[in-house]
């Protein structure tokens, strides 16, 4: 539910700011929301760490896992507050003045032939893949070092961490850039480049 409710925040808040933001910004901008979600799972890691070390082991397995998921009702609650204060975006209401907005999304969506080849390209062609990478390059190091490498949990953490601290400031960097020689090449690019090497640098995780 949790993850769920992150992946639909997550998705509205990018949807939102690029909207929002001006022409020729739009990449830079938006690009601080995945710096921040980088940022943010950094601090769920700290998190997570000092409730363990806190409260032991035996204790975080047995309840102490809990502890920073009802950390994490403050955030929802900042969330909520959030959403209450915000208008729609200028392109969406200018849309909606003009009589663009969509009466039955949903059905327009995935009814209409044309309209669904939009949605499965998106998906299947951009999203998806973008999905894997994300994943396997900042969650699934950390199952990789604890489970398969057999790596401490203590020091998985902060090797995960300093990776996630040194990388957050590159999706600024990249953002800026999209907005001057443009964003499809910069993703056709950051997934072939997963492609080539993400199974070598697992290969030498473990050596």
């Amino acid at each position: 539910i949790q993850g769920l409710a992150l992946g639909g925040e997550y998705g509205g808040a990018v949807t939102y700011l690029a909207e929002s933001a001006p022409d020729g910004r739009r990449g830079f901008l938006t690009s601080w929301i995945q710096a921040t979600a980088t940022l943010g799972l950094f601090a769920a890691l700290a998190v997570t760490l000092v409730t363990r070390l806190a409260v032991g082991e035996a204790a975080f397995a047995a309840w102490g896992w809990r502890l920073p998921f009802l950390v994490s009702i403050v955030l929802v609650m900042v969330a909520l507050l959030l959403r209450r204060r915000l208008r729609e975006s200028p392109m969406f209401a200018r849309l909606k003045r003009a009589g663009g907005g969509a009466r039955k999304p949903l059905r327009e969506s995935f009814a209409n032939p044309l309209n669904m080849r939009v949605v499965a390209v998106a998906l299947f062609g951009a999203t998806m893949g973008q999905g894997v990478v994300w994943y396997t390059g900042q969650l699934y190091p950390l199952y990789y070092l604890v489970a398969v490498l057999k790596v401490p949990v203590v020091d998985a953490n902060m090797i995960v961490g300093a990776a996630l601290i040194a990388g957050a400031p590159l999706f600024v960097a990249i953002g800026w850039l999209s907005d001057r020689i443009g964003r499809k090449g910069i993703m056709l690019l950051g997934m072939l480049l997963a492609v080539l090497t993400y199974y070598p640098i697992y290969q030498s995780m473990g050596r």
